[in-house]
């Protein structure tokens, strides 16, 4: 007869031990939050969101409470100061009209810039003679705001005057006029009918150098004399 494990361990007398499953057959399934409803951390989270929210919210509403309270300390120490805008004698009662007031009176304790008729002169000095160059040229802004401002700018910096530095900034521009116009002098001079008709020329009465062609001549060529400018010009003028 063939004996089972059931009966040896009713034939000994004690109880047969439950069988293991496997853990397949022992694993249960989690069980999942209905479908909307929030997992135990999502609220965890959501709770500490509101904590947090509701902490800085506190902090702004006292914030703000002592500002509130500090303005009111300091308005009332304004209006027991008995203070009154200078402007138009209004009592000054916030911190506004308070900061206006201080800078109102720095404003008249800041030190203004004295004239100087010495550098007035001078100044305008030179753009007269930078005007006889070029008559756009009226004031100072003139020469800021001209195409070769900057050029000009770097070399008043550097020592030079107005008008050096308003030449040499121009430089190319100025010699291509004064080549232009020693060429057209040449042609006239070429057309001349020699030194007799500009002698007698001069003997009738020498023309006057006009101011702009004498400065041109300066310009560009300091050493020589009115006499001798004024020579030149008559002998160009007797070749017409």
């Amino acid at each position: 007869m063939e004996v089972n494990e059931q009966q040896v361990y009713e034939a000994l007398g004690v109880e047969q031990p439950a069988q293991e499953q496997t853990p397949q057959e022992t694993e249960q399934p989690q069980a999942q939050p209905p479908q909307g409803e929030m997992s135990l951390e999502q609220r965890r989270e959501n709770a500490a969101r509101r904590r947090r929210a509701e902490t800085r919210a506190a902090i702004q509403e006292a914030v703000e409470a002592e500002r509130s309270h500090a303005r009111r300390d300091v308005e009332q120490v304004l209006r027991d100061a008995a203070l009154r805008s200078p402007a138009d004698g209004t009592p000054i009662t916030n911190l506004e009209q308070y900061r206006a007031f201080k800078q109102a009176q720095q404003a008249k304790l800041a030190p203004r810039p004295q004239a100087n008729p010495a550098m007035e002169a001078q100044v305008a000095a030179e753009l007269a003679q930078i005007r006889q160059l070029n008559p756009n040229i009226r004031s100072v802004g003139d020469l800021l705001t001209m195409p070769r401002a900057k050029e000009f700018y770097q070399l008043v910096k550097r020592g030079n005057s107005f008008v050096d530095a308003y030449k040499l900034a121009h430089y190319d521009q100025l010699t291509q006029q004064a080549a232009a116009a020693a060429r057209q002098q040449a042609q006239n001079l070429a057309r001349s009918k020699g030194h007799l008709i500009a002698a007698a020329q001069r003997g009738k009465g020498a023309a006057t150098v006009p101011a702009p062609e004498m400065d041109l001549f300066r310009a560009f060529n300091p050493q020589a004399s009115e006499a001798a400018i004024q020579a030149y010009y008559n002998k160009y003028q007797g070749g017409k």
